[in-house]
């Protein structure tokens, strides 16, 4: 009886002892990220017989366990998975919509300022001031647009840097908790190898969303919420955040040996398959930019079909342009093609192959099954594909059209001396090749029409008139410069160099365009206000920056002069911001596709604070109900202790009381 009253002292002390190990350590890693309160698990002791009595021997600790409700926990990262993606999206939403909705001397107003300046010059067309102050403010639309469209750049350039870190990131998580589990599976019982590891798990939520499957040995699984492991055992798979590329998949028995190449960058991602059987120029496919859950349809809502060929009859899709080259067998029917014109986020499976998981929306915005969906690099990604390369494009065509219309309504007007030189400032080419594929970026606006040219002698009369007919599917840039150098005879003389078109005068000649119906010269760069393409190569002409005069406000008369005050030039101008034109496709006016560009940058902003502020709930919750089961309450913690010092001196009191009990007994001897 001595012996197990001894015994039961020791233990109690013993197990007191652990108790306040565990309290402190408590208290101590009170303030430490994501760790998790440890409690002593006790159990009684096996009963012995003595004297035909049953008496106990005490208790023993089993474990000690952490307080992690996994339930809870599975929740949060769904919450956190979440709250992230709206995060990293909202911080370049919000960036974007202070760049372009400015309240003052913003795109909008600066834009509307232009239309104003030539609004002057309708008033007073020869006013050489109104011409410098038309200059001055077409100088400010072009810095908008250029520093816009840079600060746009940048931002990609930006978030693909962010993506880039936050993949290494989650590859370097990856490989910790690999590493974790191995420690784990070693010893079960390494509570704060656990609690390291499920912090890391919070960390890679956060960056790409996971689910969590926990090993019957205390280790875990991991996989993405779309179901590809990340980590199994020690066993990753890695991220890999790959360049732009295009990927084949031909059919069982395709023989097709030629390549797909493409040009052109898009937040789009173009799923291209087969819908007949043949070789290059013959075989048609059909596009997807949603993963295949739906294909491109015209306005009448019929599938688009597109036409395999080289790249002189290349096709151009939601601004990638295609071309196949190198083909000498057929295309088979079902061949696919992916083309990504950006960078993307790929699973890296056993064999080293790659798996596409780039986030990808519909045009519902709802995600595509199988690619990531949720974490900071998802909202990273689809800020960049669904907002700012929509809005790089989205500017882009308002800038294409802003150039086309004034460029179109310049290049058939005069200003107030005659021209004895002009050159194009844009180029073919080919200047043998028909007009309609002369790789001039405005060919398709080339239509059947009239260019009418007059010359004039030393004395300002007239002298010739042409009229020459232009047809873009027959004529080609060899021909007009032969046509004008036919109908002159001299007297005003076509050249092409490097592919763009030189007007010249011959001695003591000068000359003037009458009129243009065909929008050759506009698409030529010809007698036109405007350089560039879009909104990152905008700029103002050299031949009017260097002479206003040649600022063209009115027209030639009938008479083939042009008169003193002429402002038909400078009136199509001033109304431009609200004439319906073409943007990007779609009719509408200049001043309402930019309004619309700009709020659908606010939409998007105002969407991802609603979605995040709702995020941020779920997560204050959540956090809190794991909380209040995990983390350390320095009173409670406090109170431990005092009572297992306590069960430490009454232990250490069974101990004494034994010892003298045993010297009694010792004494009788």
């Amino acid at each position: 009886m001595i012996n197990n009253l001894y015994n039961i002292g020791k233990t109690s002390l013993q197990n007191a002892q652990v108790s306040v190990n565990n309290a402190s350590n408590n208290i101590a890693n009170a303030d430490t990220t994501g760790y998790q309160r440890t409690t002593v698990e006790y159990d009684t002791s096996s009963s012995i017989t003595i004297n035909g009595l049953t008496v106990g021997t005490g208790a023993d600790i089993t474990s000690i366990q952490s307080e992690w409700d996994k339930f809870v926990e599975a929740q949060y990262l769904d919450a956190v998975a979440d709250l992230a993606t709206q995060s990293s999206a909202l911080d370049y939403l919000d960036q974007l919509d202070s760049l372009l909705n400015q309240s003052d001397g913003g795109l909008s107003d600066v834009m509307e300022e232009f239309f104003d300046a030539w609004n002057e010059l309708v008033t007073d067309p020869d006013s050489l001031s109104a011409r410098e102050d038309l200059l001055g403010t077409t100088e400010t639309l072009v810095y908008a647009l250029n520093s816009t469209s840079s600060t746009l750049d940048t931002m990609v350039e930006t978030i693909n840097a962010d993506i880039q870190d936050q993949v290494d990131e989650a590859n370097q998580l990856i490989s910790d908790i690999a590493e974790a589990n191995a420690a784990i599976a070693a010893n079960p019982d390494d509570n704060q190898a656990v609690s390291d590891r499920d912090q890391m798990i919070r960390e890679l939520d956060a960056l790409i969303g996971v689910d969590v499957l926990y090993q019957s040995d205390n280790t875990v699984t991991i996989l993405t919420e779309e179901g590809y492991s990340l980590v199994d055992g020690t066993d990753t798979h890695n991220l890999v955040y790959a360049d732009i590329g295009v990927t084949q998949s031909l059919v069982r028995g395709s023989d097709y040996d030629g390549t797909l190449n493409f040009s052109g960058e898009s937040g789009e991602e173009l799923l291209i398959e087969f819908v007949s059987s043949g070789p290059d120029g013959t075989a048609q496919f059909k596009v997807s930019t949603d993963g295949g859950s739906t294909w491109l349809t015209d306005d009448n809502g019929d599938v688009m079909l597109y036409t395999a060929d080289g790249e002189d009859n290349s096709v151009e899709i939601e601004g990638i342009t295609l071309w196949f080259e190198d083909g000498t067998a057929d295309h088979a029917e079902g061949d696919r093609y992916t083309v990504m014109a950006k960078s993307g986020l790929y699973w890296e499976s056993g064999d080293g192959g790659l798996k596409n998981i780039t986030p990808l929306t519909d045009d519902s915005g709802d995600n595509v099954s199988g690619r990531t969906s949720s974490g900071s690099l998802a909202g990273l990604f689809t800020v960049r594909d669904d907002t700012v390369y929509d809005t790089i494009a989205g500017l882009d065509d308002l800038a294409e059209s802003i150039i086309w219309e004034v460029n179109s309504a310049h290049s058939q007007g005069a200003g107030l001396e005659h021209h004895t030189s002009l050159t194009a400032s844009y180029s073919v080419d080919d200047s043998s090749a028909m007009l309609s594929n002369s790789g001039l970026h405005y060919e398709d606006n080339i239509e059947a029409g009239e260019l009418t040219l007059i010359t004039y002698d030393a004395d300002g009369n007239v002298s010739t008139t042409a009229i020459l007919s232009i047809d873009p599917a027959t004529d080609s840039l060899d021909d007009v410069a032969a046509d004008i150098n036919a109908a002159f005879a001299g007297e005003l003389t076509a050249t092409i160099t490097d592919g763009q078109l030189i007007l010249s005068s011959g001695t003591d000649m000068e000359f003037e365009v009458a009129g243009d119906t065909s929008g050759l010269l506009a698409a030529l760069g010809l007698n036109t206000y405007f350089t560039g393409t879009d909104a990152g190569t905008i700029g103002i002409d050299d031949y009017v920056t260097t002479n206003t005069s040649h600022l063209n406000t009115g027209v030639v008369g009938e008479d083939g002069l042009t008169s003193s005050g002429s402002n038909e030039v400078a009136s199509i101008m001033a109304e431009l911001g609200e004439q319906t034109v073409t943007v990007g496709g779609t009719e509408t006016t200049l001043t309402s596709a930019l309004a619309s560009l700009v709020a659908s940058v606010g939409a998007a902003a105002s969407a991802a604070e609603l979605q995040q502020t709702y995020a941020q709930t779920s997560v204050d919750y959540l956090y809190e109900q794991q909380a209040s089961t995990s983390e350390v309450n320095v009173d409670e913690e406090l109170i431990e202790l005092t009572k297992y010092q306590q069960a430490y001196e009454a232990a250490a009191q069974i101990i004494s009381v034994t010892r003298e009990m045993m010297e009694t007994v010792l004494d009788m001897v």
